[in-house]
């Protein structure tokens, strides 16, 4: 089955930068995308490209199968969530969901109009505010607004630009689990762009993550997370942050150059063969006695505390049950899980 949205070669530089650097990426039918990257990736030209806000300077789009590069915005029927909540303050929240429907060219019948409004609202929860206007809402409130007007014009295909990086965290937390449900309920596809990994892996049927203008990795929220394809996409999803450490081939294990044994490496690995060990903190166990580490600081995270070590030369985390018996200044021997490491070769940090 053909993707609804299929891009391939897609470049955009803004005078010397280069804010895309031949992206491929395909959207389908039903499909909840997350492009996961840090700020200046290029995730908002890439977004303003589909829409047709940008005109690409390289690279084809095609929508259900049809060429788009030259198509108008209004053609491509896609719907455009921003950052910012783009309410209109003086209307109502009623008057804000209808004002796309009412747009030159549409021509719906009122009828059709307000039973749109009354699906959206009843969707997003917000029928006790229809009356009320937008200078008077909450951030929360306004952001389900902003969705709304999305909502009722039943397009092709969702684009949300960091929609909920306005709010608290809390309610960040609690739209995200609403957004999750409200995009299965619409059965349309949604591109939606984030620096949170919590978002991204929340949220997605797929991961795209964005680097450097470039695709870095796609696959499941699980494939990103537990499998990320270099220390890039490695630091960008998870939290606490994973350890990365240099090492080298040496007697069947993967050594750092103070000699520590970290995790065997695989038989057909040549001796000094150097590469790039991920380890995520909570692949990372403790046993007492001298193994060579130092506690620096313990953090508690409520039910885990998270362990930073001075291990190998190298600043490591381990993420382990709250109440332990590590302190600050302890010798401990870190041992590393080593099915759940990756390794990435000749890959410099």
């Amino acid at each position: 089955m053909k993707p609804l949205l299929a891009i391939r070669g897609l470049a955009k530089s803004y005078g010397a930068v280069a804010a895309l650097r031949g992206v491929d990426l395909d959207v389908g039918e039903r499909e909840f995308l997350v492009v996961l990257g840090a700020t200046g990736s290029g995730k908002t030209t890439l977004l303003r490209s589909i829409a047709g806000l940008l005109a690409p300077d390289a690279g084809t789009i095609e929508l259900g199968g049809r060429a788009a590069n030259a198509l108008s915005p209004a053609e491509r029927d896609i719907a455009y969530v921003f950052q910012n909540f783009s309410l209109y303050p003086s209307m109502t929240v009623r008057e804000n969901l209808a004002f796309p429907l009412r747009a030159p060219g549409r021509r719906l019948e009122p009828a059709v109009v307000d039973e749109r409004v009354a699906r959206a609202a009843g969707l997003l929860r917000i029928e006790r505010l229809l009356e009320r206007p937008a200078r008077r809402l909450s951030g929360g409130e306004m952001q389900r607004v902003a969705i709304g007007r999305a909502i009722v014009r039943e397009p092709r295909l969702f684009l949300m630009d960091e929609p909920l990086s306005n709010l608290d965290a809390k309610l960040r937390e609690e739209l995200r689990v609403e957004l999750a449900g409200l995009a299965r309920e619409l059965g349309a596809p949604v591109v939606w762009v984030t620096h949170d990994h919590a978002e991204a892996l929340s949220l997605a049927d797929r991961v795209a993550v964005l680097g450097d203008g470039r695709i870095l990795q796609s696959g499941t929220p699980r494939e990103v997370y537990e499998r990320p394809a270099d220390a890039r996409v490695g630091r960008l999803v998870g939290f606490p942050p994973i350890n990365v450490l240099a090492v080298a081939a040496r007697d069947g294990w993967w050594s750092t150059d103070s000699g520590a044994r970290i995790a065997p490496c695989a038989p057909d690995v040549p001796g000094g063969a150097r590469a790039e060990l991920g380890v995520r903190p909570e692949h990372v166990a403790l046993t007492g006695g001298d193994g060579g580490a130092r506690v620096k600081a313990v953090e508690a995270l409520g039910p885990a505390a998270l362990v930073v070590l001075d291990w190998c030369g190298s600043e490591v985390r381990a993420l382990v049950e709250a109440g332990g018996p590590q302190r600050a200044g302890d010798s401990v021997a870190p041992r590393v899980d080593a099915a759940l490491a990756c390794v990435w070769r000749n890959q410099p940090l």
